[in-house]
C-alpha cells in the first residue's frame, strides 16, 4: 500500500476564536500555518483629527463638570491637553498622543478609587477613549 501525501487546508474565520485545536493523523507529516489577522472595525479609517480632538475635548468637559480633587483633575487635564496638542500637529506622533491619555485615564482611575464620583466619571469616560484607541493605534487595554 502506497502512502500518498494529501494536501490539507483548514480555514478558521470569524471574530473570535479560542481554543482552536487542529490536529492531524498521527505518524504522518503535518504542516500547519496560521495566519491571525486583527482589524479595527474599520473605526481607525473613519476618525479623522478633528473627531479625535472632539472626542479628547469630550473627556475634557467629564472632567471639569466632575467632583474630583483639584490637584488630580488638574494633572488629568494637562495631559488631555497635551494629548490634544500632538493630534492637532502636522504630523501627529500617536504614540506620543497615547502615552499622555494614558497618564490622564491613570490620574481618573485612581481618582475613581479614592472617590465615589470618579467611579462614576470612568464609566462615561471609557467609551470615549475605547473610540480613540484605533485611531492612536494601540489597544484598549493599553488604557484599561
Amino acid at each position: 500500500m502506497s502512502e500518498e501525501n494529501l494536501p490539507q487546508s483548514i480555514n478558521i474565520s470569524g471574530g473570535q476564536n479560542s481554543n482552536v485545536q487542529i490536529g492531524g493523523i498521527a505518524g504522518q507529516d503535518q504542516t500547519v500555518n496560521q495566519t491571525q489577522q486583527i482589524g479595527t472595525d474599520g473605526m481607525e479609517a473613519q476618525l479623522t483629527k478633528a473627531d479625535v480632538v472632539g472626542l479628547i475635548t469630550q473627556l475634557e468637559d467629564l472632567l471639569q463638570g466632575a467632583e474630583l480633587p483639584k490637584s488630580g483633575a488638574s494633572k488629568a487635564l494637562r495631559h488631555l491637553e497635551t494629548a490634544k496638542e500632538e493630534v492637532q500637529a502636522k504630523k501627529p506622533d500617536k504614540d506620543y498622543a497615547a502615552k499622555s491619555l494614558k497618564k490622564a485615564t491613570t490620574v481618573l482611575k485612581e481618582a475613581g478609587e479614592t472617590v465615589a464620583a470618579g467611579s462614576s466619571l470612568w464609566s462615561k469616560v471609557k467609551p470615549i477613549v475605547e473610540k480613540i484607541t484605533p485611531w492612536l493605534g494601540v489597544a484598549t487595554g493599553f488604557f484599561l
